[in-house]
């Protein structure tokens, strides 16, 4: 009887210590596997911090220049009411985004300009440097971006008048709205419009005329590409 006793005492200790030691092997392990969810899932925030996207564009663009005449001879006549011009435009633009919101830069080529009431064409085409405010919301596959802010522009070319010259430097205001279709979590097309509003700095004045502003509504597509 009491080897029997002793034998279940025995099994009965023996089960409690395996139970016991298997829980505390559990209970240590937990706090590793803790911590390694933890790290990933910081290191998961960490990527998704920052993002850079690049915008590579192209479009059409339909510009009018304004003039202030101040005396009006053979020169100046059509100036004083002048109608649209289509040009083209294309560029590329950087986004860094901080959880929805950031800044956007980048080299956009905007062909400007006029036509006057006789059919003549007139160019004015500058090469512009955004320093804008961007903005960006998601849903699924599709994302829109929003950019807001001033541009600063260097002329590239221009047609020959006998009543202005143009400044070198342009500076202005602009806004963009656009949607991007992404095929994969790196690639996408998108479709967008952008008015420019330019000439703050007055491209040109002189005895003839007083200021000169620009004003010009694109239409664009391209590809967007996230880093």
């Amino acid at each position: 009887m009491k080897i029997k006793l002793f034998a279940k005492l025995f099994l009965v200790l023996f089960l409690f210590a395996a139970v016991t030691s298997n829980a505390d092997d559990k209970w240590k392990e937990r706090p590793f596997l803790n911590q390694i969810k933890m790290e990933k899932l910081k290191e998961s925030r960490k990527g998704n911090l920052v993002s850079l996207s690049i915008d590579i564009l192209g479009g059409l663009g339909i510009s009018n220049t304004s003039f202030e005449v101040t005396k009006v001879d053979s020169t100046t006549s059509n100036l004083s009411s002048t109608s649209s011009k289509i040009g083209p435009t294309f560029g590329a633009n950087l986004s860094v985004n901080f959880f929805g919101m950031g800044f956007t830069t980048g080299f956009n080529y905007s062909s400007k300009g006029f036509e006057t009431s006789n059919g003549t064409k007139q160019g004015l085409n500058y090469f512009n440097i955004p320093l804008l405010f961007y903005f960006n919301f998601e849903a699924d596959k599709v994302r829109v971006d929003g950019n807001l802010g001033p541009y600063f522009g260097l002329l590239v070319s221009q047609d020959n008048s006998p009543a202005y010259s143009a400044k070198n430097f342009d500076f202005g205001l602009t806004g963009s709205i656009q949607g991007t279709y992404m095929f994969t979590k790196i690639l996408g097309a998108l479709l967008g419009l952008k008015y420019e509003y330019g000439g703050l700095n007055n491209l040109g004045n002189n005895e003839k005329i007083k200021s000169i502003r620009t004003s010009t509504f694109n239409i664009y597509t391209g590809l967007k590409i996230d880093i």
